[in-house]
């Protein structure tokens, strides 16, 4: 059996291992846009030199059932685990002050998501929350750091659905890990290991976009760019679902309905990092606490923390709608206004050379961070937004589509990715 997979991220680096793992099959083709292994998993270790600047996945989540837990310890990588804080700092008539998520105007808006939440979670078309006023730098605080506002779904209470949430399974409990080297080169040197186990069966093509994947016949044919065709028994496509949605890749016949109905449903959301070396160790961001600042124009919330084995690096993140104003603007204008804002509301903050930032919506590769599914009308009932994730994940003749967002219990995590990357592969096998 020779098979095709279309990207190279965690996805597909879980099928190609499954796949290869079987001596039955005899070819796999990775097929990766840009020019490596990772996807929306990349580290960059070159902006600023020292630190591992995450540009996707910031850490290995649910480690005791995370894969990349066990990947990181076999292949050397060291890990450390997160013990964060939140608080917001607030402006009061000029003089700054912290807030953290006890203080009970904060509690109460969290509070009055939660009811929304529990209110709309057994309808399969309503959205988490109605969207807020944002009359105080509190609210705007709360609805950050709700367990439903944009840092945790890359998109706004009032632009996802609550059924979607409310089937996630729960987390371990257990304390994020941070990977000293990078989670995205933990999951490129996953991928660099490939070729090194399978070099006879294994083929990765970088640098090749899939344009055409025909798959109406006994076998499936793709087009790849200018470079030609490869025809394959069976192909895995791992692509973010707003590329799919973006029609970037023609199938031949055109995809189901069922199909395109999920792409529609199925949305990336917007997620904005950057990193800024420090020249000073500023006394009032504390390594390991994770601090909210209000911004009035674009309006939104970033977070911003240093971490304990790099505290000379100030990270700044931002989500939601707020990230995709954010993407819109040039990189300069938006290290300028991050900058801005954390001089003004701590002391004795200043820079030096070296600086990072992401920018996934310009990505040609990504158009977006990770999947949300988005309210698409017909009512509360209509069961089809609800089903998009199972939808995308039902094979349609040997033709197949995995990654984060066909996954129901963990979308958004690159567990949920190699999870998602096996299952595709082992249907395949079967």
């Amino acid at each position: 059996m020779k098979v095709a997979i279309v990207g190279g991220g965690l996805a597909g680096i879980a099928a190609a291992h499954t796949l290869l793992g079987d001596a039955d099959v005899s070819e796999v083709h990775l097929l990766e846009a840009a020019g490596g292994y990772g996807g929306r998993a990349r580290t960059d270790s070159k902006s600023i030199p020292g630190f591992a600047f995450d540009m996707g996945a910031q850490y290995i989540q649910d480690p005791t059932t995370n894969p990349l837990t066990e990947i990181a310890k076999d292949l050397g990588f060291e890990t450390v685990k997160e013990d964060a804080s939140y608080e917001l700092r607030v402006d009061d008539d000029g003089t700054w002050e912290n807030v953290d998520t006890t203080d009970p105007e904060v509690l109460a808006v969290v509070n009055g998501i939660q009811l929304s939440y529990n209110a709309a979670k057994t309808q399969p078309n309503v959205v988490v929350a109605a969207k807020p006023r944002f009359d105080t730098q509190v609210e705007m605080f709360g609805h950050a750091t709700s367990p439903y506002g944009p840092f945790t779904e890359s998109a706004e209470t009032w632009q996802y659905l609550a059924a979607d949430r409310a089937r996630e399974a729960a987390g371990d409990g257990a304390e994020n890990l941070f990977v000293k080297r990078g989670v995205g080169t933990l999951v490129a040197a996953y991928g660099q290991l490939l070729p090194t186990l399978y070099k006879d069966r294994y083929k990765a093509r970088f640098d090749t976009r899939v344009s055409a994947i025909a798959y109406g016949g006994s076998g499936i044919t793709l087009t790849l760019g200018t470079s030609g065709t490869l025809a394959v028994d069976a192909c895995i496509v791992t692509v973010p679902v707003a590329v799919l949605g973006s029609g970037a890749i023609r199938f031949e016949p055109a995809l189901p309905a069922t199909y395109t109905n999920a792409l529609k449903a199925l949305r990336l959301g917007s997620y904005k990092k950057l990193a800024l070396k420090l020249r000073t160790d500023p006394a009032g961001i504390v390594p390991g606490t994770n601090y909210y600042l209000i911004e009035a124009e674009p309006e939104g919330v970033w977070q911003c923390y240093r971490l304990p084995h790099s505290p000379d690096v100030l990270v700044g993140h931002a989500a939601g709608d707020f990230a995709a104003a954010l993407d819109a603007m040039a990189d300069k204008d938006v290290f300028e206004l991050f900058k801005a804002g954390i001089q003004s509301a701590f002391d004795g903050v200043y820079f030096t050379t070296g600086k990072a930032i992401t920018n996934w919506s310009a990505n040609p590769n990504a158009l977006g961070a990770y999947s949300y599914t988005a309210f698409i009308g017909g009512g509360p009932q209509d069961p089809g937004p609800l089903k998009a994730r199972s939808d995308l994940g039902v094979p349609l003749g040997k033709l197949h589509f995995a990654g984060e967002a066909t996954n129901p219990q963990c979308y958004g995590t690159l567990q949920a990715a190699y999870f998602e990357g096996v299952r595709a592969a082992e249907a395949v096998l079967a």
